[in-house]
């Protein structure tokens, strides 16, 4: 028996949709969608389980994550319910649900907390990146003040306690999804199937390709390398490549100082690649130039802010290696670099990045039952 809770659309205004409840259900949105099918009738299904409470449906929907917030919803919704930042915000509310803290409930709904959350953790991990250089100028005098052992200590259980934050918020979601997703076994793929479709669908973003080919699209007559699925795509590989080259660094520490490194090569392309895809989300966010950049939530930008300063300061060391450089400023630029690098990666698991992910495992129901 399903379990219907009507003050739930009072919380899903909390995480960002205001207008929702004026929707009244004639499927416009759906039918404009390009990613719905038979048996995902979203965004009006998800609308009618929000009205009804049903928490439950929600939770355990693939159909939540197909979404790529393309925005053609809600530019023909007769009701101006804003069907695309429901779903962004139902997404909102999946990602604080599944992760046990509570932290990232408070971040969603609270700016102020999210800001000052923010600085503290960037302040606990600039001492932290002190402990891994004791002998340094500065960290001689920090810890002249600070005990040592207590902020090395706290540095790793902040880590630890975020990956374990992040693998419990995964679980969670499986359960849910698992729960409700059984295909029959006759249209069940095997697992091999499903990982060639992630494969495909991760490597080319075919899916999300779909939503710029409407003929009245704002992005049908544009190069294909400006339109969204384009830039979030350079966005994914870019910072995938620099993990990549980061880890590389880490295991190869003397060979990566030099600027011909594979890793260092390898970190620059996928440094450019980063810098592009920020740059231009950060320009439509700020120019507002379709109705799905015209309501940017700080989450937003603050993800997409770290990746840019992120990616500038590290291009500025890159230099600084090249030419050899010594100075004050690049050691404030590593500093800065550092911290950010390090605060996206620990706020992974409680801010709009989780969806990097929460996708591919909903990726993996569907592709499960898709022929």
């Amino acid at each position: 028996m399903k379990t219907m809770d009507l003050s739930f659309s009072e919380e899903i205004k909390r995480y960002g949709s205001e207008d929702f409840y004026t929707c009244y259900s004639c499927g416009n949105c759906t039918a404009v969608c390009s990613l719905t099918e038979k048996n995902a009738n979203f965004p009006r299904m998800m609308i009618r389980h929000g009205m009804l409470g049903l928490k439950d449906e929600i939770l355990s929907s693939k159909e939540l994550w197909l979404c790529y917030a393309c925005g053609d919803c809600t530019e023909t919704c007769p009701r101006q319910a804003d069907p695309g930042h429901y779903m962004a915000a139902l997404r909102r509310y999946a990602i604080a649900y599944y992760e046990p803290t509570g932290l990232t409930r408070l971040i969603f709904k609270s700016n102020p907390f999210a800001i000052v959350l923010t600085i503290i953790l960037s302040f606990i991990l600039g001492l932290f990146l002190f402990t891994l250089k004791p002998d340094h100028e500065v960290a001689r005098w920090i810890f002249k003040w600070l005990p040592f052992d207590v902020v090395h200590d706290m540095g790793m259980v902040i880590f630890i306690l975020t990956g374990i934050s992040m693998v419990i918020g995964l679980f969670n979601m499986f359960r849910h999804l698992s729960g409700k997703n059984q295909p029959a076994k006759e249209r069940r793929n095997s697992f091999f199937q499903i990982m060639r479709h992630l494969a495909d669908e991760f490597g080319t973003f075919r899916r999300y390709q779909k939503c710029d080919r409407e003929e009245e699209s704002f992005w049908q007559t544009k190069p294909w390398y400006v339109r969204p699925w384009a830039i979030h795509w350079t966005i994914m590989w870019g910072f995938l490549g620099l993990l990549a080259a980061t880890t590389l660094d880490f295991i190869f520490k003397d060979p990566a100082m030099k600027i011909w490194w594979p890793s260092r090569i390898l970190g620059t392309v996928a440094g450019l690649l980063m810098m592009y895809g920020a740059t231009l989300a950060l320009w439509y966010r700020f120019k507002r130039i379709t109705k799905s950049y015209s309501e940017s939530h700080l989450a937003d930008w603050m993800f997409l802010g770290f990746l840019w300063v992120a990616g500038l300061t590290g291009f500025w060391l890159e230099i600084a290696v090249a030419f050899d450089s010594d100075s004050v400023v690049n050691h404030v630029t590593f500093l800065i670099h550092t911290v950010i690098s390090m605060e996206l990666v620990l706020l992974f698991a409680f801010s709009k990045f989780a969806h990097a992910i929460y996708r591919p495992l909903a990726l993996f129901f569907y592709f499960r039952e898709k022929g």
